[in-house]
This record gives C-alpha cells, sequence and structure tokens, in this order.
C-alpha cells in the first residue's frame, strides 16, 4: 500500500507492526508466529503490554488513543486476512476499541490574529507559523498543504484564484478560495529554491518539525492549546 497511502499513514503502520514484532519476541519468545495462534487473548496480552510499555528513548508512554490506533491498525490487516481466507474467523469481532472523547482545541479571532502578526526573526519559526496561517485561511491538511504545484491554483468563474486539489488522505477533491491572507502567503515562498526544485509552491518541511517548532510559535505568542 506504500504507493497509495500517504507516507506518515504507512510511517504509522510500520510502527505498529514494530509494536507486534517487540511483543511477540517478549510474549512468546520467537521472531514470528502462525495467523492461526491469533485470538482474543492474544489482542488483550497485546493491549496490556502496549499500555505497560516504558519507552526506551525520548517518546512519550502511549496514551489510550493512541494505543487503540495502534489496535485499530492491527485490526484492519487483520480483517484484510479473514477476507483473503487466511483466517477462518476475525479474533477482533468480540474485542472493542475504547477511544476517550477528546474536544478539539480552536483559536479564536484574536488569537489567530496575534499569531499572524507575530514578528519573528527566526526564519523556521517564521514559516512554520506562515504554514500554520495557511492552513487556517484554508482548511489543507499539512500533506495537502505540501503537495500544492502551481497547477494546482486555478482562476473561477468569479474570476478569483482558487485552489483545486485532491485530499491525500481521503482522496476526495475540493475547490478552495485563495483568500488575500493564504495568497501572501504562496507569493512569499514560491520562489523559494527549494519549491522551485520541488515543483511545488513551498519549500518542504517534515510533519514532526513543523509539529515541533509550532510548539515554539505557540510558546512565543503566549498561547496555551494543542493544535
Amino acid at each position: 500500500m506504500k504507493d497509495v497511502l500517504a507516507p506518515g499513514t504507512m510511517k504509522n503502520y510500520y510502527t505498529t507492526a514494530g509494536y507486534l514484532k517487540e511483543f511477540v519476541q517478549q510474549q512468546f519468545r520467537r521472531s514470528d508466529i502462525y495467523l492461526s495462534e491469533l485470538d482474543y487473548s492474544f489482542i488483550s496480552k497485546l493491549e496490556h503490554f502496549l499500555r505497560r510499555r516504558q519507552p526506551d528513548d525520548h517518546q512519550k508512554k502511549l496514551e489510550n488513543n493512541g494505543l487503540m490506533k495502534h489496535l485499530e491498525r492491527f485490526r484492519k490487516i487483520i480483517r484484510l486476512a479473514v477476507k483473503m481466507a487466511w483466517l477462518d474467523k476475525d479474533p477482533f469481532s468480540m474485542f472493542q476499541l475504547k477511544f476517550n472523547k477528546t474536544e478539539r482545541g480552536f483559536l479564536t479571532i484574536a488569537e489567530l490574529n496575534k499569531i499572524e502578526n507575530k514578528k519573528l526573526t527566526i526564519e523556521r519559526i517564521a514559516y512554520v507559523r506562515d504554514l500554520f496561517v495557511l492552513s487556517c485561511y484554508t482548511g489543507l491538511a499539512y500533506i495537502d498543504v505540501m503537495e500544492l504545484t502551481p497547477n494546482k491554483l486555478v482562476q473561477g468563474i468569479d474570476e478569483y484564484q482558487w485552489i483545486k486539489t485532491t485530499r491525500e488522505k481521503t482522496r476526495i477533491p475540493v475547490n478552495v478560495p485563495l483568500l488575500p491572507q493564504a495568497a501572501k502567503i504562496i507569493e512569499r515562498y514560491k520562489q523559494h529554491p527549494k519549491a522551485i526544485a520541488n515543483g511545488t509552491l513551498l519549500p518542504h518541511i517534515s510533519n514532526q518539525k513543523l509539529n515541533s517548532y509550532l510548539k515554539e510559535v505557540a510558546d512565543i505568542c503566549d498561547i496555551n492549546k494543542t493544535h
């Protein structure tokens, strides 16, 4: 699926696979097991393993919803195995994923204006701020912003510019009016050497770096909200 799924999504699947390998090694003292050995007990023990697992690097311990996402990815693969007739029955049939409800934070207009107008002297921080503002005025996710190319800017029948693209995650076509705030940011970076080299409207930055620098932006702007 690496040619179908977004790189970030594939990375998550690889992480889930890594946890599975680690669990099988610790639980069964083996490097692999047969699909036929999978049952409800296996899944329950895997959940317990993930809950008590202590990372050996700078990463945080898995929280409930992150843990459930790993089990959800595993379930998708197991259900594929059932469809392919590699498994007689689905070991997840009696297992319930339990996500905790979370409230998404949002910015007020005043907070967005504060971020937009903040004078930032560090180039990498200013760029991440601009990408965040661009996402706010377009509704596009990180991967969709990174993949914006000149041919995705079109003139609408209203004679204004629009972004015409397809969401990477869902493959759903979207048409977004290019508001002045967003247009200004694209104009600022489209001649950047990295953007030109990639054939995109904006220089590439990894999602990991973007999230890390965005926390710095929030601190500088004295905004205590998760994104």
